[in-house]
């Protein structure tokens, strides 16, 4: 699923950061047990980094990134995510 995010400046984010950045807050391995805020986000940061650092510099991964984070509600991605394995992909949650 796509969506619109913009920056301050009122530019769009590119839909392939939004994408990645989607994808990263949804990995299994950066929500794992025991992982706390402050980790999460290094690794959705981190994740950012190795799928976009190729094609932008690292000013705008980075305000792409604050934006994204600033809007991001864990608990509703996390409720999103528990109803897609459950409800779509027959996981146990």
């Amino acid at each position: 699923m796509s969506r619109i995010v913009h920056l301050d400046n009122g530019s769009a984010i590119h839909a392939d950061i939004v994408e990645c950045f989607d994808k990263a807050t949804q990995d299994e391995f950066n929500r794992r047990p025991g992982v706390g805020s402050t980790d999460f986000w290094n690794f959705v940061e981190s994740d950012m980094y190795m799928g976009l650092s190729d094609f932008y510099k690292s000013t705008y991964i980075d305000e792409a990134f604050e934006k994204l984070a600033d809007e991001y509600d864990l608990s509703v991605a996390w409720d999103r995510l528990q109803v897609l394995k459950t409800d779509y992909l027959g996981m146990e949650a």
